[in-house]
């Protein structure tokens, strides 16, 4: 259920500062400097004569891989890399290399190091392999934060190591959080994060970091500190009220995504489901006052019903997660079933209750639109999400409306 989204970079070191190991407290801005008009040198070299460069220089090979249409890749490229502070921190340290991601080499690059978001930035040894890397873009003070934690600790490996000799001061662990996060560790993260918040759950209601670090990371409905939110939500929420509209949603998406533990789907498409599992999985929701905990199990058998291709109780179980008003009817997840059934239902009658879920939601999608549009303020326009979900719903009706073999 959770996906990196390009534009959400989020990590919680570089909006927040420890100290002494105890108290979080937020940065003292920092100004930017002055831009040159050259910035950053990228040099003009394949990608194996750049790794000879480096190893010459005695440098790490820094590579912006790029894309045309990416807006925060121009402005990183018009804006950030003509800073003083990163123009010298990064000429003075790197062999820079600008790599277009869909274009020559930057294909295989793109491949080799599994760029997935953009811009990422990698940093490489000599060897090519990789010693750091971030993903998105950010203001010049913060970028050298996220550059200087992760190279001058020793990369990647370096804060690993100092982590498993049981290091655990506070500004390190939140450093060590943010470079795993920046390097699409997530899961990595959230264990460092949940272990770090252990016994100091008290500290969540003290600290927004504390909890910030909470938020921001941990997933694990089993953790101390998960356990620990569900059970002090209205005070948390009363203490940080500017978290309070979303605290209930990430804690229900964070259960939503514990039930999928209890069903595993191969890549030969043999389905193992717990039924067991996901009813003491139930039991357990809802001692804990999940009120959605029946509608979350109602999901995982709506997955199981897709891999397994029984399409009848699938179209029974959409139905009842439609009527549910919650996160597990969105069109997000309505956008999912439909494309599963247009790949693999045959039965028309099907089909087409599969269109009318897709009209009822683009109804419901232009009324929600409208809605907003009302509370626009002059030159705000409307998220373009919700209008792409509304293009696709209707694209894939059409094909339902159609046999199965004739698409």
């Amino acid at each position: 259920m959770k996906q990196i989204l390009i534009s959400m970079a989020t990590v919680c070191m570089l909006s927040l500062q420890m100290v002494q190991g105890q108290e979080v407290l937020p940065m003292q801005g920092t100004q930017m400097t002055l831009a040159r008009p050259n910035g950053v040198a990228f040099r003009e070299l394949s990608f194996s004569d750049a790794l000879k460069i480096a190893r010459e220089e005695n440098k790490l090979l820094f590579v912006d891989c790029f894309t045309t249409w990416c807006g925060p890749c121009r402005m990183l490229s018009k804006v950030v890399f003509k800073d003083s502070l990163v123009a010298d921190y990064f000429n003075s340290h790197f062999v820079n290399l600008k790599m277009d991601m869909e274009k020559g080499e930057g294909i295989d690059i793109k491949k080799k190091y599994n760029v997935r978001g953009y811009p990422t930035l990698l940093f490489l040894n000599s060897s090519g392999e990789v010693v750091h890397r971030l993903l998105g873009s950010d203001k010049a003070p913060i970028l050298m934060e996220k550059v200087k934690l992760g190279i001058e600790s020793g990369g990647l490996s370096g804060l690993m190591k100092r982590c498993e000799a049981g290091e655990r001061d506070s500004a390190f662990v939140c450093g060590y959080i943010n470079v795993l996060s920046a390097a699409n560790r997530e899961e990595e993260a959230g264990k460092v994060a949940a272990d770090f918040l252990r016994g100091k759950e008290q500290k969540m209601l003290e600290h927004e970091g504390y909890f910030s670090i909470f938020y921001q990371y941990v997933h694990d409905v089993n953790s101390s500190a998960f356990l620990y939110v569900v059970n002090h939500k209205k005070e948390i929420a009363d203490r940080f009220p500017r978290r309070a509209s979303s605290l209930d949603r990430r804690i229900l998406e964070d259960w939503i995504s514990g039930s999928y533990k209890y069903l595993k789907v191969e890549k030969s498409g043999h389905c193992t489901f717990d039924e067991q599992g996901l009813n003491d999985y139930v039991v357990r929701m809802k001692q804990l006052n999940v009120a959605e905990a029946d509608m979350i199990a109602e999901n995982l058998r709506l997955n199981k019903d897709g891999a397994m291709k029984q399409w009848d109780s699938f179209v029974k179980r959409g139905d009842k997660l439609l009527a549910s008003h919650t996160i597990l009817g969105e069109e997000k997840q309505l956008l999912q079933w439909v494309k599963w059934m247009d790949k693999g239902c045959a039965d028309m009658p099907l089909r087409e209750k599969a269109a009318q879920w897709c009209e009822k939601v683009c109804g419901d999608l232009t009324k929600k639109n409208e809605e907003i549009k009302k509370r626009l303020r002059p030159g705000e326009i409307l998220a373009i999400s919700m209008i792409d979900y509304k293009t696709e719903l209707v694209r894939i009706a059409e094909k339902l409306r159609k046999p199965m073999e004739h698409n």
